[in-house]
């Protein structure tokens, strides 16, 4: 099973011509269990009872799912499963 992951990362944005840095959390991509919507919530453990980690038996699924949330929100999301981080261009399962 395969799962969208960003691990906790250090970002630059800009206030007028000030540069600041912040920590964004370690994130994953979950699915409402009643809705069909998804979210992005901390990882390991959601904000919300409701939410479970959304889980996909294919690789082609979860590849589809990361380029829609790229094309949604300009996040590129890791795909990881139950033994860590994937590296797709050396997948053969």
């Amino acid at each position: 099973m395969f799962y969208l992951r960003k691990e906790e990362h250090e970002m630059e944005y800009k206030i007028g011509d000030e540069v600041k840095k912040c920590i964004v959390e370690d994130r994953a991509i979950y699915k409402h269990k009643n809705l069909d919507r998804f979210y992005r919530n901390p990882y390991p453990i959601p904000e919300y009872s409701d939410l479970e980690l959304y889980k996909a038996k294919t690789l082609k699924n979860i590849l589809e799912l990361r380029k829609r949330m790229f094309e949604y929100c300009g996040e590129w999301f890791d795909i990881y499963d139950e033994n860590g981080k994937v590296d797709i261009n050396n997948f053969t399962g």
